[in-house]
């Protein structure tokens, strides 16, 4: 199926740089534990970095923001409108849980691999 798209530039942009912040909070997480031996409290906080680091990267990708899917709304740069095309905003959707499912896959192998090095 042909892409869906329901962000543009401005809201690509600004997922991608939350995704780099996330992506430096989840290295410098890592690190801590893997030199300094962290609890076991910390190695969990890994799975939230990491998730927050995976989401907004997997939506700027597939520029499809997983809540304005939810809600049926689309930001294309300009304002907020109303999705009128039902099998658009179904595509959407799709592609919204697609990218909780994938990126939350992701984030428990990561903290799984982290909680046995």
């Amino acid at each position: 199926m042909e892409a869906c798209p329901n962000i543009g530039g401005r809201e690509i942009r600004r997922r991608t740089v939350f995704g780099y912040i996330g992506l430096s909070l989840t290295l410098v997480l890592i690190l801590y534990v893997v030199l300094f031996n962290g609890s076991t409290y910390l190695k969990g906080l890994i799975f939230i970095t990491s998730l927050s680091t995976i989401i907004p990267f997997m939506e700027a990708r597939s520029e499809t923001c997983i809540v304005n899917a939810y809600f049926g709304v689309k930001n294309m740069g300009t304002k907020y409108q109303k999705e009128k095309d039902m099998k658009t905003l179904k595509a959407q959707q799709k592609d919204s849980i697609s990218i909780m499912v994938k990126g939350t896959l992701v984030s428990i192998i990561i903290t799984t691999l982290i909680f046995y090095v």
